[in-house]
Formats: C-alpha cells, sequence, structure tokens
C-alpha cells in the first residue's frame, strides 16, 4: 500500500515474481555464464563460452531455499563477519577492472548486460529484448556516463578552488564522493 492508502501493484506496475533458477532455462544459464566469466577476468582466471560445461557445474550445486527470519540477532551477524577472510589474508589478491566494450562479443559484457535485463522481464512478466537493441541502449549510455562525470568533476574542482581560497562554505559531500567514485573506478 502507499502512503496514500492506495495498493502499490496496480495498473501499469507489474508485481515482480522470484524466479526459481533453471538450469534449462536459456536466460538463467546465460546469467550465470555472463556473470562467472566477468568474475574469472576480474581474478585472471580462465574464461569459458562453454555453456553445457557449466550448465553441468551449476547443476552439481544445491542451494537451500530461502527462508526469511523475522529478526537476526548481532551474534549472527558477528558470526558472518567472523567468516570472512581477513585483510592481510587478501592482500596479495590481484584484480583487474573490465573496459566496457559493446562492440567486442567476446568480453561477456553485452551478455550480462542482456541477461540481466530478460531476468526482470522474465520476473515482472514483460517482454524480453534482443541483443542488438541491448547493444543500442548500451552506445547511448556510454556518453551519458562521460558527461555525467565530466559535469560532477567540473563542480570538484569549483569546491577544490573554494578551498584554495579558503572559503568556510565548502562542498564537502562532493568531494567524498568524487574521492570514493574514483577509487571505486581504480
Amino acid at each position: 500500500m502507499t502512503n496514500k492508502g492506495q495498493r502499490f501493484w496496480n495498473g501499469i506496475k507489474r508485481c515482480p515474481h522470484v524466479l526459481k533458477f533453471d538450469v534449462n532455462n536459456p536466460t538463467h544459464l546465460d546469467f550465470i555464464v555472463a556473470a562467472s566469466n566477468l568474475l574469472a577476468y576480474i581474478y585472471y582466471f580462465s574464461q569459458t563460452h562453454d555453456h553445457r560445461y557449466i550448465a553441468q557445474e551449476v547443476s552439481k550445486i544445491q542451494v537451500p531455499e530461502f527462508q526469511p527470519k523475522s529478526s537476526v540477532a548481532d551474534s549472527e551477524i558477528y558470526q558472518i563477519l567472523d567468516r570472512l577472510p581477513k585483510h592481510d589474508q587478501i592482500r596479495d589478491i590481484q584484480i583487474r577492472a573490465h573496459e566496457f566494450e559493446k562492440d567486442d562479443d567476446s568480453n561477456f559484457h553485452i551478455d550480462y548486460i542482456l541477461a540481466t535485463a530478460n531476468l526482470r522481464a522474465e520476473s515482472f512478466d514483460i517482454q524480453s529484448v534482443d541483443r542488438n537493441k541491448i547493444k543500442r541502449i548500451a552506445g547511448n549510455i556510454t556518453p551519458a556516463i562521460v558527461t555525467t562525470t565530466a559535469m560532477i568533476s567540473g563542480l570538484i574542482c569549483l569546491e577544490v578552488y573554494k578551498f584554495i581560497q579558503g572559503h568556510k562554505n565548502i562542498e564537502i559531500h562532493l568531494l567524498i564522493w568524487h574521492c570514493y567514485s574514483f577509487n571505486f573506478q581504480s
């Protein structure tokens, strides 16, 4: 219900439904293939286009059905955090960033976008999209990201000028966001 007492999922707003993973559903398998290969690239593992091999490996994994808990105790959260590796255990792991390229069909970038878009379509019972439409959309998004980054960088520079000139009313959240964004992308 909305804050006005109306049903949220009505009219053109379709209520999504949970998707149960099916290794025989091409969209589901395409997502696993693309996502796992993107991660493999990041961690310097070999990549594979062999859907049959990946389907065999995925079929071996048994994931228990999600059961939401009414509450989670703080002790459970700390137990989970304790299972995570410590910083000194993962410090030497080598990773590399992806450089997005929509026209390289071997890098799994468009495959991943296509699979996630079509999983969303399946969840909302809306029309799926084809690879060419995804490439056209991705081609329009990249210039928008570059333009937005340039605009934010310009605003950051203005705040730096204010800082250098000794002004007290600096928009520090812009500087923090920029530093976070830069480190995240690097």
